[in-house]
């Protein structure tokens, strides 16, 4: 337990801060999860729409130091190459089936 009068302070900031920070990072997680999600169950036409605000939420985190700029950096480029495979997977498809068409 903190004795000093600034320790007790700091304790204090660093609840307040941390509330404030759980906000952000939750926000982040989850818009990351919900990218993913989609991009598993073959829905990355939504996913692309969801990207720009969870890179939002990742650069907000990095801006505010709750992550670091290489962290943010590679959470970004794992949600991209996830959607590009995914796309790509879904032509690939679509062009199988229009080669069996004709």
């Amino acid at each position: 337990m903190p004795i000093t009068k600034q320790a007790i302070k700091r304790v204090k900031q660093d609840k307040t801060r941390t509330q404030r920070n759980r906000h952000y990072n939750s926000h982040m997680k989850s818009m990351i999860k919900l990218i993913l999600g989609l991009v598993k169950s073959n829905e990355s036409d939504k996913a692309v729409k969801m990207l720009p605000k969870a890179v939002s939420a990742i650069d907000t985190c990095a801006k505010k130091n709750i992550i670091h700029q290489n962290n943010a950096a590679r959470k970004k480029s794992r949600i991209e190459r996830a959607l590009s495979a995914a796309k790509s997977v879904k032509s690939t498809a679509t062009s199988k089936k229009e080669e069996v068409k004709a």
